[in-house]
């Protein structure tokens, strides 16, 4: 995978994910798992949170899949082949897939904001998930997102990654679609949850949700480089900026997600799974 894709992670990105836990990242989902079911993780990343999914509903089987190879191998290394027998990773694109009523449950966590056609992406989902099944989707609406009081150099770092995205035919917004998307793949019982995030300097978990963006400045911030979205000098200046401002007493960052639960519908005198 090329680094001008907006698939591709580089490697200081993947730090964003390895702190995340399915209580302080995904509490719905949590919720959700149950002992032996069967589970597809597609975004699964370096597999932390698709490790955590395999424990929790062992001995049900989970499956972890990501169209980025090196995410792949990031997983397989975190989690070798064969230590945890119910979990496999695999490498390939969720639209591609062939997977027909084969799991309970079917979790996408922030994967579809770097999908530029997610509707594709949810209808195999949907095909993939036993009838009754469940198909989980959480990602963000980064339109909304606030920080107190920011520096101009952040301000003009993060509109340039909202173009960076743009321009690649990413939705900003793509949190407020999500019900429709599953409306669209035939799913029902559309349950929606809004899942806003305030940190405050001082508060325990401030530096490691804050710190993501300082992270994104590292990772991201070189491809949005770039591809001609922002000066060099900018990103560096972003980057001091934002170190800066992680440290004033007043700091506060809002980010706001949506977590949408659905149903694939039953067959005809079916009875429901576990």
């Amino acid at each position: 995978m090329k680094f001008a894709e907006h698939a591709y992670v580089p490697p200081e990105a993947a730090g964003i994910m390895m702190a995340r836990t399915l209580a302080n990242s995904h509490p719905t989902l949590l919720r959700l798992l149950g002992r032996e079911m069967s589970v597809l993780d597609v975004g699964c990343g370096p597999g932390v949170l698709t490790a955590e999914i395999a424990r929790r509903v062992e001995p049900g089987h989970v499956v972890g899949i990501d169209v980025n190879p090196a995410m792949v191998r990031a997983a397989e290394k975190t989690s070798p082949p064969g230590e945890a027998p119910n979990l496999v990773f695999y490498a390939g694109d969720i639209r591609e897939s062939s997977w027909d009523g084969e799991f309970d449950l079917v979790n996408a966590a922030r994967m579809l904001q770097w999908v530029p056609d997610p509707a594709a992406a949810v209808a195999r989902m949907a095909r993939a998930v036993v009838p009754g099944g469940l198909v989980v989707l959480l990602d963000f609406d980064h339109m909304r997102a606030r920080w107190s009081g920011a520096a101009p150099a952040w301000t003009r770092f993060y509109a340039a990654f909202l173009g960076w995205r743009e321009a690649g035919g990413r939705d900003n917004a793509i949190a407020g679609r999500l019900s429709s998307l599953c409306q669209a793949a035939g799913l029902e019982d559309v349950e929606v949850t809004p899942q806003i995030t305030t940190v405050r300097a001082g508060d325990a978990d401030f530096f490691r949700v804050a710190g993501i963006w300082r992270m994104m400045i590292e990772s991201r911030g070189r491809q949005i480089v770039a591809a001609g979205h922002l000066g060099e000098a900018e990103r560096q200046a972003a980057l001091s900026a934002y170190t800066e401002w992680m440290k004033e007493p007043g700091a506060a960052q809002t980010i706001h997600e949506a977590c949408v639960v659905a149903r694939r519908p039953h067959l005809a005198g079916a009875t429901s799974p576990r």
